[in-house]
This record gives structure tokens, sequence and C-alpha cells, in this order.
């Protein structure tokens, strides 16, 4: 096949993403998904390094399937609280729509915590997990006029803290009720680091 190194990267890593999501983390394999990805043995081991290579692919595609922004309207309503609630609920709704792929990012935070080789997975998880939190801070602020009170910075760690923790709850109890409370506990807190909500 005439695919250039990209494409056949590409193909590998969505194969070992459904392999993932489908079966478990320790059933990727690069031969498992070369084979889903309809790819020789030889081909496939020319696109990427080892398996940790081949790991650290799956987990940047898992991360920018999870919540892709532009899916969250950052618009919000008459007050902070309104508003707020009505851009966590959007964000919530398109996290969890693949419970899979929750379970797959679940399942690399593991993995790389019990292998040395791997734990720059993780670190970069929870990089992204903030990035991703202060990127929807900053663009809910600068759309509703909203001024916090301290560092974004510091309040995107906040929020990707308590959204990996009530992530890990809902994939045990998958509790929406449980979720949307919490989440209505999460904007009561964010009121409190903005300069004179409205």
């Amino acid at each position: 096949m005439g695919w250039s190194l990209e494409e056949r990267r590409g193909r590998v890593v969505d194969a070992a993403v459904q392999l993932a999501a489908d079966r478990g983390l320790e059933h990727v394999t690069l031969r498992a998904a070369a084979d889903v990805a309809g790819m020789s043995w030889d081909t496939a081991r020319e696109s990427f390094y080892d398996h940790a290579d081949l790991l650290r692919a799956v987990s940047v595609e898992v991360t920018g399937r999870n919540v892709p922004v532009e899916a969250v309207g950052l618009t919000g309503g008459r007050t902070f609280a309104e508003g707020a609630l009505d851009v966590a609920l959007r964000f919530w709704e398109v996290l969890t729509a693949h419970r899979d792929l929750q379970l797959v990012s679940y399942e690399i935070s593991v993995t790389a915590l019990r292998r040395t080789a791997l734990r720059p997975l993780v670190v970069g998880q929870q990089a992204d997990q903030r990035a991703l939190a202060e990127r929807v801070l900053t663009g809910f602020a600068a759309e509703n006029g909203v001024v916090w009170d301290r560092p974004v910075a510091e309040v995107a760690r906040f929020v990707a803290t308590f959204l990996d923790g009530l992530t890990t709850a809902w994939l045990v109890d998958a509790d929406e009720q449980a979720a949307t409370e919490q989440l209505t506990l999460l904007v009561r807190v964010l009121e409190t680091f903005v300069e004179d909500p409205a």
C-alpha cells in the first residue's frame, strides 16, 4: 500500500483505540492493532518505535476525542451561576458521551503509573486536562464578562481535579443525577472565585 507514515500511524492508532475501547488496554499490542487496521506487522512496526510509542499515540488520540472544546458552547445565562451551570452540563454531556473512551483514559493512567517508562503519559494527560479546563474557563470569562479573582491556571487545576474524580465516580455508578448535583456544587464554589459575580 502507498500509505504515508502519518497515514500508517493514524490507521494503527485508530485500530488500537477501538481495541482498547472494545476489549481493554491490555489487549492493545502493535501486532493486534496492525491486524485490525488491515496492515502487515512489518509495515506497522516501521511506523512505531515500540509498544510505548503506540500507547503514547493512543493516549493523545483518546484525550482529543474525549472533549472537543468546539462542541461546548461557552455563552452563559443571565447570572454567573446559571451560565456556568449551563456550560458545565454541556461540557459533561460531551465528556461522558463515550464511556468506553473514558475507561480507556483511566486504564492508560493506571498503566502509566505502574510502568516508569510510561509515566510521562499520565503527566501529559494531567497537563492536557488542565489546559482544556483553562481554555474553557478563559473562553467563558471572555464571553460572559467574568473576572477571576486568582490566576486562571489555579482555577483550571481545581476544575480538572474535580472533573477527574467525578468522572471516575461516574464510571463506577453511572449516576447522572448525582453527577448533576456535583456539578451544581462545583459552580457554587467557582462563584466564590469570581470578582463581583452578577
